[in-house]
């Protein structure tokens, strides 16, 4: 069986070095993006110039492709001529067009989890929804792709824990530990011929709407828990949450509910309670209590005042902004993230 791993992130980079260190998989091409490319079509976390380098640091054989749809000829040729039998798709946010998948030997197989498990949470994003609406459990699934959103059938599940002290950047990792344990585990049922496909449920299928960079505005009058899971679940290596100082742009990348007692609880949300400039920290008044801020960027510890008020955003305003994102043809009962 010849396998193949499309990708172009850095979760595919160490996806490829975790297998191979297992051992149980044998990579026989690579497929990603030239860097070109992966700027033309703003590639998040975008790692190809590394990852060509580990396969020739390794022996493994690595091609680009021509687009980031795969549907042009040039790609279809490439997939053809490669005569791939199992693709393990790790790092591509795109779909698989009907050409590239009728050509593969046995199946392309990608990964997807939600807090509930499939059918609910497929879409944009649903390690950083689960922190930001306060989850405990997370389901990720290795499934063969077809035409539609997450909703092939699921060949496999893992779940983990979402604990207090996780960031986006912990539960990556343990999304990334989770996927290379379902393809250890289901190789060699998928080589030999003997894997099961179950189909997903027939509840209803749910999605997450895409988030970008201006949904980590902070509101500073929420609840401080609803302000940390924020934080944590946009922090590096994404853009990180934020508010304004004086007119600038204060990113907060780690923060931790402080305390209720020190301080006035009537404090006006976003008031800036005590700053330590030796320890570059603050703490911030927030709906209900008070938050730690731990490492931030913008403005210098130096220049925050005690008494001043961070400016912040309307969540309510931000939900709607981003669940009117969501495709016309995505009904409300199907957009796992809506106003009520």
């Amino acid at each position: 069986m010849k396998i193949g791993i499309l990708g172009s992130k850095g979760t595919t980079l160490d996806s490829i070095h975790g297998l191979r260190q297992r051992g149980v998989v044998p990579i026989d091409v690579v497929l990603s993006l030239p860097r070109e490319l992966a700027e033309r079509n703003d590639v998040a976390f975008f790692s190809g110039t590394e990852l060509e380098q580990y396969c020739l640091t390794n022996g493994i054989r690595f091609r680009h492709v021509s687009s980031y749809t795969l549907k042009g000829e040039a790609d279809l040729a490439l997939f053809r001529e490669e005569a791939i039998d199992l693709l393990l798709v790790i790092g591509w946010e795109r779909l698989l067009p009907p050409a590239i998948l009728d050509c593969l030997g046995t199946c392309a197989c990608g990964m997807h989890g939600s807090a509930f498990g499939l059918p609910r949470g497929r879409g944009r994003s649903p390690l950083n929804w689960a922190l930001i609406t306060g989850k405990r459990k997370f389901l990720t699934s290795l499934f063969r792709y077809n035409s539609g959103v997450d909703a092939g059938d699921v060949i496999g599940t893992v779940a983990f824990d979402v604990n207090k002290f996780d960031s986006i950047e912990t539960l990556h990792a343990k999304n990334r530990i989770a996927m290379m344990e379902l393809i250890e585990r289901h190789y060699p049922l998928l080589r030999d011929g003997v894997a099961s496909f179950v189909p997903q449920p027939p509840g209803r299928a749910t999605y997450y709407p895409r988030r970008t960079e201006e949904d980590g505005a902070i509101d500073w009058r929420q609840p401080v828990h609803a302000v940390y899971d924020l934080i944590r679940a946009v922090a590096p290596p994404y853009p990180g949450a934020f508010c304004f100082y004086r007119g600038t742009k204060l990113r907060i990348e780690a923060a931790q509910p402080f305390d209720t007692g020190l301080f006035d609880r009537q404090q006006e949300p976003g008031l800036v309670l005590d700053v330590s400039i030796s320890r570059s920290r603050f703490v911030v008044a927030t709906g209900d209590g008070t938050l730690l801020v731990t490492r931030f960027s913008g403005v210098p510890a130096t220049e925050l005042r005690v008494g001043d008020v961070l400016e912040g955003t309307d969540a309510k305003k931000c939900l709607a902004t981003i669940t009117a994102r969501y495709a016309p043809d995505i009904p409300l009962e199907n957009q796992e993230i809506r106003l009520d």
